[in-house]
């Protein structure tokens, strides 16, 4: 199986296949994109980059500290993925930065918003 596969390799360079490649006589780039990614995101973070699919603006202010699974779900299906625990910690920062968690009235009815927001 080798030896076909380096016959090939070897006609496509005499054929002049790999005269066009983009990036040819270039160093290739092996350090990190992010990182503090794990190696299995940081992968998932190149070949979606490579694929067009991470806008350029986060490209430059994205570390691996800050890039979550849930930036590279975004990224693959041009979709914010907001779950429910993200939608509910959200919403109990604007309680605690408008200091409604003060307000009798918000715990009569907190769980009432929790369960609203969860929904959609």
């Amino acid at each position: 199986m080798y030896l076909i596969v380096e016959d090939k390799i070897k006609e496509a360079i005499e054929n002049g296949d790999f005269d066009d490649l983009p990036g040819k006589g270039k160093k290739l780039d092996l350090r990190d994109e992010l990182p503090g990614l794990s190696p299995e995101l940081n992968q998932a973070y190149k070949m979606l980059k490579n694929a067009g699919f991470v806008p350029e603006e986060n490209e430059d202010k994205k570390t691996g500290e800050s890039t979550t699974s849930g930036d590279l779900l975004t990224y693959a299906t041009g979709e914010t993925q907001n779950s429910k625990a993200q939608k509910q910690k959200e919403a109990e920062a604007f309680v605690q930065k408008r200091k409604l968690h003060l307000n009798s009235a918000y715990q009569t009815y907190r769980q009432k918003i929790l369960k609203r927001l969860s929904r959609g």
